[in-house]
């Protein structure tokens, strides 16, 4: 009672009639705190207006005396109790911006009424006139100090949300967007529309005071608007020589109607994971999302050549067995069954080579990166469709990144090879890697480039398409795929296309528990253990 009656003290010193701030306190109040304490805040507002009427009644009369101490909090109470029960404006730290509007709109109408209610009974000399301009005025004022205080608070409410500790980071950042972007303009065209200029310019600068508010809203959202709203109404007062001047009023009740479409507008524009989620908040759970991508195509990968090495012993085991056998059986059979049969064991043991090395490529398992990129299975893919291949390998620490980003190269290079080939026969490939670090997190540059074959020939895969698929151990499900993957390594993907050149460009970062752990030479590392 004692805390509500001393702030409804100190905002109505600073309040005038058409920018009535506590009506902002009002409406914050009844959205916030719980029922229970409604009473005492009624209480809390009578005490104040008590005084006013008591100093005034030999004025304007006793009964305007009378009807003055009666709070309007408890006349808006069941209005925003409504609003309240209907749809929460604030709930596990997300604001539901239209009916906060609807709140800041319906309180607004209750306090004109009230406040209209009053000055009708006052003993003035020529009597009280009601018009509806002066209706439309106490609207205003109650609807322009409620906007001013009481989506500024939500806003920050919305940024602490559940996480406290989250807000501050955002919170600075706003502020830094506010004084570099809003305030400098807003003092600016205050100095504009002070007294010294001419009656034009000081028109024009209040009614350009919305545009900071409407570039911080396209940064921030609705937030962004409340924010901006309030420091332009006090920009606006500020303006203010006179008591009750019409072009003033005119300025906040267009600052007003901006303000609350600015709101709306930041509203929709906003995504609602992002009300109660602050952005440091969101960007911690996308990481935590990426690493755990990056860990389950890590397993896949180890998995995939735990499985190719076990195909190989496989292999072995069964080339031995066969060869014992037919050691067993050649004195018995003819000389051409014996020459099928070997060729049919032979036959048998490059298919199985050739299932391991989709898998994982024996090139990769024996050699490392360079030997696969130069020798292994995109050398044979190009020299199965008839053109020339060629590797390089530039930069330095590609050996330093973690053996999941080389096997992640490895298989959009693969993806890319097996795209440009669906696509029309090239004449000439040419893949050039290069390994760097930047603000110390290294990173991989892979691009790709094939010299196009005639044009009559585009559109159309190459006719080993589907064996390209096989041997690269590949889905061949185009771009999407390299794109949605290179995107888990933080990484993107161009392409470009001219007459006689196709070309696919794509980036990688760094495994994100690189950060973490020391980087691995990807040459003498245990596949399993790392």
């Amino acid at each position: 009672m004692l805390a509500y009656a001393a702030g409804y003290a100190l905002l109505r010193e600073v309040s005038v009639s058409h920018w009535n701030l506590v009506a902002g306190l009002r409406v914050l109040c009844l959205l916030l705190v719980p029922y229970r304490y409604w009473f005492a805040m009624g209480i809390g507002e009578s005490i104040p207006l008590a005084c006013l009427g008591w100093s005034y009644h030999e004025r304007f009369g006793m009964l305007w005396a009378e009807l003055v101490t009666v709070p309007p909090i408890l006349l808006s109470a069941p209005v925003l109790a409504w609003f309240r029960q209907r749809s929460p404006v604030f709930k596990d730290g997300a604001v539901n911006v239209t009916t906060l509007m609807g709140s800041i709109m319906a309180a607004g109408v209750v306090s004109a009424l009230a406040n209209t209610g009053t000055y009708a009974v006052m003993i003035l000399p020529t009597g009280p006139t009601i018009s509806a301009h002066l209706v439309l005025e106490y609207f205003l004022g109650s609807y322009l100090g409620a906007l001013t205080l009481v989506p500024a608070v939500f806003a920050v409410l919305s940024w602490v949300g559940t996480t406290p500790a989250g807000a501050w980071p955002v919170i600075k950042r706003v502020a830094i967007d506010c004084a570099m972007g809003v305030v400098p303009p807003l003092a600016v065209l205050v100095w504009l529309a002070s007294a010294s200029h001419a009656d034009e310019v000081v028109e024009v600068a209040r009614m350009a005071m919305f545009l900071p508010v409407a570039w911080i809203t396209l940064r921030r959202g609705w937030q962004g608007a409340a924010i901006g709203g309030l420091l332009a109404s006090v920009a606006i007062e500020l303006t203010m020589t006179v008591v009750r001047d019409p072009a003033v009023i005119q300025a906040q009740a267009l600052i007003a109607f901006a303000v609350s479409s600015l709101i709306m507008l930041g509203a929709r524009l906003s995504p609602k994971s992002e009300l109660a989620v602050p952005e440091e908040i969101r960007g911690e759970d996308e990481l935590r999302g990426f690493l755990l991508a990056q860990q389950g195509l890590y397993q896949e990968e180890l998995r995939l050549r735990h499985v190719a090495e076990s195909l190989d012993r496989l292999g072995q085991s069964m080339r031995d067995g066969q060869r014992r056998m037919m050691d067993r059986l050649r004195p018995v059979l003819p000389a051409n069954m014996e020459q099928s049969y070997a060729r049919h064991i032979d036959l048998t043991q490059l298919e199985m080579q050739r299932l391991a090395d989709t898998l994982h490529p024996r090139a990769w398992r024996e050699h490392g990166l360079v030997a696969t990129f130069r020798n292994g299975p995109l050398l044979q893919a190009s020299s199965l469709v008839g053109a020339s291949y060629q590797c390089t390998l530039t930069g330095d620490g590609l050996n330093q990144l973690a053996p999941d980003v080389h096997m992640m190269l490895y298989r959009q290079a693969c993806e890319v090879l097996v795209y440009m080939l669906a696509r029309e026969p090239m004449r000439r490939i040419r893949v050039h890697i290069r390994g760097g670090s930047t603000h110390g997190r290294r990173w991989v540059v892979l691009r790709m480039t094939a010299v196009r074959a005639a044009s009559v020939m585009r559109g159309k895969p190459v006719p080993e398409w589907r064996q390209l698929v096989s041997l690269l151990g590949t889905n061949g499900q185009g771009m999407a795929t390299v794109r949605e993957r290179v995107l888990i390594y933080g990484g993107v993907v161009h392409e470009r296309e001219s007459e006689q050149h196709l070309g696919v460009t794509l980036l990688l970062h760094d495994a994100l528990r690189a950060e973490v752990h020391p980087p691995i030479d990807a040459s003498s590392a245990n596949p399993v253990s790392a």
